[in-house]
């Protein structure tokens, strides 16, 4: 777990709950696929909100982190009192086309998807993303494994960041990213088709901020627009100098004030509750 990220929340103001989720870091066993999936995980933060004994939360999340916060808004609307999703990932077709096949993110960084695809077969070089994540699937779990995990994570590390940046993942941490990220992707995230953006309307009455760099090659911005052109109320701020990575600058500083702002919207949405005449 990267810590690093508590730095855009005030500590003084704000508890945070941090989790590896199943089969990464703290989490035993890692590695392990086995009930692994994306309602299992919701299952997961529940279970953690019902321990703590809260009624409801804020929930963030980036990435892959806000698919997740996503499904489990839907799922679980009257828990969440607002939400700040950083890097929207809607796990749909269309952004698994543009990430993993000849065509998107491989035209900005064809050295990088020089890497990414040259562990393949020539005859998958220009195949459909789901044929080159299956093969990638067979490898890392294979006695070579540790080599399609690497050139997995890498193909995603270059094109994370506006300005590249050396690439410190350990071998262990590549593994790991390498094969549950897939194993989700593979199986399309347990998602039904359009499932998030066909939810939306559950979340009509939760104050959300998406932050997204303008040029993030991961997930393109264009989920979030699809989201704010959705959900009217959905505050929408766009970092112009950003890719996707949360460390950057922009993002991060945009991040902190959106916190800080919907923290601030909150304690006045509740002091204005407090002074609300109740009828007898």
């Amino acid at each position: 777990m990267n810590l690093g990220i508590l730095r855009i929340f005030d500590l003084k103001k704000w508890c945070v709950v941090l989790f590896d989720q199943r089969g990464c870091g703290k989490s035993t066993p890692r590695n392990s696929l086995v009930e692994n999936t994306t309602w299992h995980l919701v299952e997961d933060i529940e279970r953690l909100r019902e321990h703590f004994g809260w009624d409801a939360w804020f929930v963030s999340g980036g990435s892959w982190g806000t698919t997740l916060a996503l499904a489990y808004a839907e799922t679980h609307p009257s828990r969440v009192t607002g939400m700040l999703l950083r890097g929207t990932c809607l796990c749909d077709d269309a952004s698994f086309r543009w990430l993993y096949e000849k065509g998107g993110a491989s035209e900005v960084y064809p050295e990088a998807w020089k890497v990414f695809i040259s562990v393949l077969p020539k005859r998958l070089h220009t195949a459909g993303w789901k044929e080159i994540a299956r093969f990638y699937r067979k490898k890392m779990q294979g006695p070579d494994a540790q080599r399609y995990a690497n050139a997995w994570c890498e193909w995603e590390g270059m094109i994370s960041y506006l300005r590249p940046r050396d690439d410190k993942s350990s071998d262990k941490d590549s593994m790991t990213l390498g094969l549950i990220e897939n194993h989700y992707f593979v199986n399309d995230c347990w998602l039904k088709k359009g499932q998030l953006m066909n939810g939306l309307a559950k979340l009509r009455h939760i104050p959300i901020t998406l932050v997204h760099g303008r040029y993030d090659m991961v997930c393109p911005i264009s989920a979030s627009f699809a989201i704010r052109d959705a959900l009217p109320h959905v505050r929408l701020e766009v970092t112009p100098d950003a890719g996707h990575a949360w460390v950057e600058p922009g993002t991060r500083r945009r991040s902190t004030i959106a916190l800080r702002s919907m923290r601030r919207a909150q304690s006045t949405r509740k002091r204005r509750d407090q002074m609300r005449p109740r009828q007898l």
